[in-house]
């Protein structure tokens, strides 16, 4: 083949007159790793949404602007037809069916079927599963990701490491994969985890397999990219080669100015004297299965932003779980010079604390409500706002005199 595999031309999209693309261009040749980076609300999902036809962007009015794959456009995409044109997708959210096995998870709507007495008799519909191939193909695509792992465990308990790579062997199990879309594949996984991954994506596009890539972490973009696209409030800004970028440049351009980091102990030389710490933990200990932790001591600055490294497992995620009281806790926590009850969310969100999940699905949404809920049902349970006097509305588990 001769010429990109994907050409996206002039793609914008709106979101009730809200403008999250404006204009972009991609093209990903054959074989080649095309990193797509932004920040949090850049447009780097919705357009991979559209690749991949997915149904939210025909609800929404759908885009406009051209899509070709291998030279041919692209009318009216959807997950059936991308998948027929060989492109895949692994989401940031996990797609898997936890009570099923990896086998079937791999191999969900592509079963291979063998004939019996009942089907060559009545309906071919009566073939029954055939269950030797579907190992045989499943083990063969977690091969290639050098994945030891059973193809007859169930999903469910499995680590999320794991699920990352099962939902990377689902699309290497298709025959036809020559586009592979990958959003944020590395954001569960540990540090060596990630190294793995990294190294699979290298092998994929030497293999012929075009990579879109996207990733918060401009490390693992500066080793494995071909080509890199910075998005910023929707706008291609830019598109460079690793050789002409470095972290400082790409986060520069996601920003859109020049970012410069002072740490606590800068302030603390150049005042000549520290300021008194916003937030002071003190032998917390955390009962957070998985992520326990035993005895952390932390002092937080005003505007300091304190990042927190470690292995999946080792606590850091019990740090946040166990102050904002989501996890049976001890210790001491103050903020502002005032202490925060352990093991009380209310009091820890009155306190002024506010907390984001690395679980948005599990805990940091309430999927079944609306947008205007989700945003504003903290301020509700916990300061009684956008409520009135009334009689409590039924189900509520509140002795709050609102509704």
């Amino acid at each position: 083949m001769t010429g990109p595999r994907l050409e996206m031309k002039n793609i914008r999209k709106e979101y009730f007159g809200n403008k999250v693309l404006k204009g972009v261009n991609i093209t990903v040749e054959p074989g080649e790793i095309h990193a797509i980076v932004g920040e949090n609300g850049a447009g780097k999902s919705t357009l991979m949404n559209i690749i991949f036809g997915m149904p939210v962007i025909q609800n929404t009015g759908g885009f406009k602007g051209k899509i070709l794959f291998n030279g041919e456009p692209v009318l009216s995409p959807s997950p059936e037809k991308a998948m027929a044109l060989g492109i895949g997708m692994v989401h940031q959210e996990f797609m898997l069916l936890p009570g099923f096995t990896v086998m079937e998870n791999i191999k969900l709507n592509r079963e291979p079927t063998r004939p019996n007495l009942w089907s060559r008799v009545l309906s071919k519909k009566l073939e029954t599963l055939d269950i030797q191939r579907m190992r045989k193909d499943a083990s063969a695509a977690l091969d290639r990701l050098d994945l030891g792992i059973d193809e007859m465990l169930r999903v469910a308990g499995l680590p999320v490491g794991f699920m990352q790579f099962i939902e990377i062997a689902r699309e290497l199990d298709k025959d036809n994969l020559q586009l592979l879309v990958l959003d944020e594949p590395t954001a569960v996984l540990t540090e060596s985890e990630a190294d793995t991954l990294l190294e699979t994506v290298k092998r994929l596009s030497e293999q012929g397999i075009s990579i879109l890539f996207i990733t918060h972490r401009l490390d693992e973009v500066l080793k494995v990219a071909d080509r890199i696209t910075v998005l910023r409030d929707g706008e291609q800004v830019a598109t460079m080669s690793p050789k002409e970028a470095t972290v400082g440049k790409l986060a520069e351009l996601m920003v859109g100015r020049k970012i410069q980091a002072v740490t606590w102990k800068d302030k603390c030389e150049k005042d000549m004297e520290c300021p008194e710490p916003l937030l002071s933990i003190r032998n917390l200990h955390v009962e957070m299965p998985g992520e326990e932790l035993h005895g952390v001591n932390l002092d937080v600055a005003p505007g300091e932003i304190l990042g927190i490294g470690g292995l999946a497992g080792h606590g850091k995620i019990g740090i946040a779980n166990g102050i904002m009281g989501l996890y049976p806790a001890t210790g001491e926590i103050i903020l502002n010079g005032k202490p925060v009850p352990l093991n009380n969310p209310i009091a820890a969100l009155n306190s002024g604390m506010a907390f984001v999940s690395e679980d948005r699905r599990g805990i940091g949404l309430l999927l079944e409500d609306s947008i205007e809920m989700n945003i504003i049902v903290q301020a509700m349970q916990s300061q009684g706002k956008f409520l009135k006097r009334g009689k409590p509305a039924k189900g509520l588990h509140s002795e709050s005199p609102y509704t």
